[in-house]
């Protein structure tokens, strides 16, 4: 499923928002990196934050991941 995600992304000309469930979103990060499906689980996200991919210099990155202007969870200033 994340694969097709991706070759209909690589189409677009321009931005792309997706908004999804979060283990989706895991699984569509490593996808894009090109690392296995299960890897998601080494990255967390917690609810209404913002990630970001791209490419840099023609290969695919993770520009911004697991953004909030909140602190996460346990987090103290």
């Amino acid at each position: 499923m994340s694969g097709r995600v991706i070759d209909r992304i690589e189409v677009v000309d321009g931005d792309v928002a997706i908004f999804s469930h979060g283990h989706f979103l895991r699984v569509l990060a490593t996808r894009w990196l090109g690392l296995p499906p299960g890897d998601g689980r080494l990255l967390m996200l917690d609810p209404a934050t913002l990630c970001v991919l791209s490419t840099e210099h023609e290969t695919r990155a993770i520009r911004m991941w697991n953004s909030s202007p909140r602190p996460a969870p346990g987090v103290t200033s």
